[in-house]
């Protein structure tokens, strides 16, 4: 999934809160509202502002589609914080000062800034981007976890070329937050909330990178057993590391680590092994009636353009050929 495919389902998503709007207060309330506190400043003999501004909502976690139509300055206020900003830029360039910390950004460039410092981004008059607002209390909860620390999160500014790995998880967010799935299982929602802040923290540099130590005690197979058998047990749904261990009362850590020695992968690889043989044993003798779409559901696959490309390389057969070929 590529940024602007993410933009499209935005657009097809979302809210459209503001289009074409001129004035700058109009335009700081409902950046602020959907956002953060900032101040606005359009740039001396630039065009007038023609903000749009469309919103998509899960649950902690919003996609928001920005841009201004001019040259402008945004900056710090003396609003309080409580958010994380991931920016996948989709055209024209933009500065980014977040404390002493300068970064870039433009198409295949992103960034990510906390909460902790003064900012000031410096956008030209083609800047489009994609902002998604990760909650500060969910991603500094999620880190603990990961590392047994309690604190705040820093995160590099720029973004790492993996964190790529965000795209996919956020459509499945978006489309799964807008369909009737989530009208009778909203948890699904937040365990993909769960993933995309577990992926952003496990793939962006950040001060509480989670660190392989090793372990010398001896390894406990019976929480090994135990986290295949809860994830076994719920192929469906959208699991993340951080649930698996609290289930298993094991820190994430503690848990990869032992995974790793006797099964020599990580937790979340397996289980996606586990998804693709359930998906390829349904397609082999799927009951008439069934579409690939509810067997990838069926086995906790939410985006159907990777579950496509995984069981393809696995299995060498595209899953829809599968399904057609059975007798």
């Amino acid at each position: 999934m590529s940024v602007p495919s993410l933009a499209q389902l935005t657009e097809h998503r979302g809210r459209a809160i503001l289009n074409d709007v001129d004035d700058a207060g109009q335009t700081v309330d409902a950046c602020t509202g959907t956002l953060r506190p900032h101040s606005l400043t359009v740039k001396t003999g630039s065009a007038s502002l023609a903000t749009r501004l469309v919103h998509v909502r899960m649950q902690d976690t919003s996609v928001n589609r920005l841009r201004y139509g001019t040259e402008v300055t945004v900056s710090s206020d003396n609003g309080a914080l409580d958010d994380y900003l991931l920016t996948l830029p989709l055209s024209g360039h933009g500065t980014f000062r977040y404390g002493n910390d300068v970064a870039t950004a433009s198409p295949n460039r992103g960034v990510i800034i906390g909460p902790h410092r003064e900012f000031a981004f410096d956008f030209d008059p083609g800047w489009d981007q994609l902002v998604v607002r990760l909650d500060r209390d969910r991603v500094e909860s999620i880190a603990s976890a990961l590392t047994g620390e309690v604190g705040s999160v820093d995160f590099a500014v720029a973004l790492a070329p993996s964190v790529v790995a965000l795209h996919g998880l956020l459509e499945s967010a978006m489309s799964l937050a807008d369909s009737e799935v989530a009208d009778h299982r909203p948890q699904l929602v937040w365990q993909l909330e769960q993933l995309i802040l577990e992926t952003l923290l496990m793939t962006q540099p950040n001060d509480r990178t989670p660190r392989n130590n090793t372990s010398h005690g001896r390894p406990n197979s019976s929480r090994v057993r135990q986290a295949m058998e809860f994830m076994l047990d719920r192929l469906s749904e959208p699991l993340s590391v951080t649930t698996v261990a609290e289930a298993c009362d094991t820190s994430v850590r503690t848990l990869q680590q032992t995974f790793r020695r006797e099964v020599g992968t990580s937790p979340l690889r397996w289980l996606r092994e586990q998804r693709l043989e359930r998906a390829h044993a349904l397609l082999t003798a799927a009951q008439p009636g069934l579409s690939v779409t509810d067997i990838a559901y069926r086995c906790g696959f939410f985006h159907l353009g990777e579950f496509g490309t995984a069981f393809r390389r696995r299995y060498g057969i595209t899953p829809s050929k599968l399904l057609t070929a059975r007798p």
